[in-house]
């Protein structure tokens, strides 16, 4: 037992060590890139004439505006629809909640074609309007596109916090008399504002270190540092420019992560033990409050899925008439004059079987590692883990994916290589969701099946995956979109010669085969759609044998 114990107590920091030992040395090797071929003092001077070039200071000004740009329209389109999904039971509660989710597991080369395709010159708004105005390829639409990818984390994290306020403190506010309006500023937003620092530091990272649309829509004017990174590395081969940019990346995003931290912890903490929420029926809702509440859903409906839904209407819809030629044109290679194939450098089929090769066996190791992390920790509050393991966020998924290339190709295969940075950047969410759910499972339980003299594996067979498997399940299934999504580690690591998804857009894209894309976009969606369904059957089989 005292064996046990020992291994039980150091479980945490073997788990950091681990997890610093994968994180650390790639970062580190980008920050130092150039020094060991051309001397400590030659990347000390690179990095001072980076740091002169005025462009390097306008690519941080815009890096750092577009983010906070994004992250504020993000908080305020969710703010309404998190109060309506913490307070109001309407109908239709449950598939918002899900479908929401769909923009952010998307590959970002997806919301790029779809927001060309009802936003651009040429697309379905200025066809229906009979206008012929352009935004896309601006910082406008780089907004756009970052908008639409992270209302879903606003609205999942500040419903759930919102969900955390005493219902008994609501109640004194109207003894008070005080109205919503007040009862809002006073009450709920201070409440509140930890949360929504949370939420607003997260989507910041994740338009701060956005790659695959910036370098889209941005072009050279609107070039961020993440950008800027990978062109000095793979463009102008200047390890020691790569190094200096990412390190001015780093020190902006650990400033970013310090201050939210520092102005969400002068907030007095609410005590959580003998709360009470009341969540309202939809059918007590005012007919003014319920008409907001369905007119702001289908705005934000419109507003998310219409851009999607143009994919397929364009994509079958070429040259005033339906045709099937561009998704013809995927398996048979070619469509007119153009090579589908040597554009992609893959066909059809190799293409999905890559993609859902790496991704699979991406979310089973990640998902693997996040059980075994998690039931590790079980049971215990591990505050300086749980940020250590939420690192990856605020780190370039470019810096660190180069840094892996730097370290291990050649050694290390590729497609390994890949999953490895795959695995890494999609742990935080993983470990996330397999943690909530070990804490959930009632410790009688494993007392018992230990008091019966069941050993480790066989508590885990038996108990322990089959209760969690729903948990188990999500952690899966979000680990397999994030990697079939992934397109900046398989850019900066295979550098061609591995074709995904996400890819195979880019190509395409960049030879100016919108309808092929378009195409390629519907069977990606195909893809997931039959991927999430087949797991979602999974989880439904196991619950109607009692798992």
């Amino acid at each position: 037992m005292g064996r046990r114990d020992a291994l039980r107590s150091g479980a945490p920091y073997l788990i950091a060590a681990v997890f610093v030992l994968l994180l650390v040395p790639p970062v580190l090797t980008v920050l130092g890139a150039g020094a060991f071929e051309r001397g400590a003092s030659a990347w000390f001077e690179e990095a001072r004439r980076v740091a002169a070039q005025a462009g390097t200071w306008r690519s941080l000004r815009f890096s750092v505006i577009q983010a906070a740009v994004s992250a504020a329209l993000s908080i305020l389109i969710a703010l309404p629809g998190a109060y309506f999904l913490s307070h109001i039971r309407f109908a239709g509660r449950r598939v918002v909640q899900s479908v929401s989710l769909l923009p952010f597991v998307l590959p970002s080369l997806i919301v790029i074609l779809a927001i060309i395709s009802f936003y651009g010159r040429n697309g379905v708004l200025n066809q229906l309007l009979g206008t012929r105005f352009a935004f896309v390829y601006s910082a406008g639409g780089i907004i756009l596109a970052h908008v639409l990818f992270n209302i879903s984390i606003a609205l999942r994290m500040i419903s759930t916090a919102w969900m955390q306020v005493d219902q008994r403190l609501r109640e004194v506010s109207l003894s008070l008399g005080e109205g919503n309006a007040r009862r809002v500023l006073r009450l709920h937003l201070p409440l509140l504002l930890p949360a929504i620092l949370n939420a607003a530091t997260v989507i910041f990272l994740y338009c701060f270190v956005s790659f695959g649309v910036v370098l889209v829509f941005g072009g050279v004017r609107f070039a961020t540092l993440e950008v800027r990174i990978y062109q000095a590395m793979f463009m102008n081969l200047n390890l020691s420019a790569a190094g200096a940019l990412a390190l001015l990346q780093l020190a902006v995003c650990g400033a970013a992560v310090f201050a939210a931290h520092r102005l969400a912890a002068r907030r007095v903490a609410v005590a959580t033990r003998g709360r009470r929420f009341v969540m309202r029926s939809g059918r007590e809702m005012p007919w003014l409050t319920a008409v907001v509440c369905y007119g702001y859903w289908a705005a934000l409906a419109l507003f998310l899925f219409a851009p999607l839904g143009s994919i397929a209407l364009r994509a079958f819809y070429r040259d005033g008439s339906w045709s099937t030629a561009a998704f013809r044109s995927l398996l048979a290679g070619s469509i007119g004059d153009r090579d589908i194939h040597q554009i992609i450098r893959a066909d059809f089929f190799e293409l999905v079987t890559t993609s859902l090769t790496i991704a699979g066996i991406c979310a089973a190791v990640t998902t693997a590692a996040g059980f075994i992390a998690a039931r590790a920790v079980r049971g215990r509050k591990v505050p300086w883990l749980d940020t250590l393991t939420m690192a990856p966020l605020a780190i370039s998924g470019v810096t660190f994916s180069l840094g892996l290339r730097l370290l291990w190709f050649g050694i290390i295969p590729g497609p390994v290589l890949i999953i490895v940075a795959q695995g890494v950047m999609a742990f935080p969410l993983v470990f996330r969701i397999l943690r909530g759910g070990m804490e959930g499972l009632p410790l009688r339980y494993t007392e018992t099946a230990k008091s019966l003299g069941a050993g480790t594996l066989f508590r885990v067979r038996t108990l322990e995956i089959p209760v969690l498997w729903r948990s188990i399940l999500n952690a899966y299934a979000f680990g397999f979109a994030l990697s079939l999504a992934d397109f900046t580690a398989v850019l900066t690591i295979g550098r061609g010669a591995i074709v995904t998804f996400p890819i195979a857009m880019y190509r395409l894209i960049g030879f100016q085969s919108f309808d092929v894309a378009l195409a390629l976009g519907v069977w990606y969606i195909i893809v997931v759609a039959v991927a999430f369904v087949a797991i979602d059957l999974t989880s439904q089989a196991r619950e109607q044998e009692g798992l």
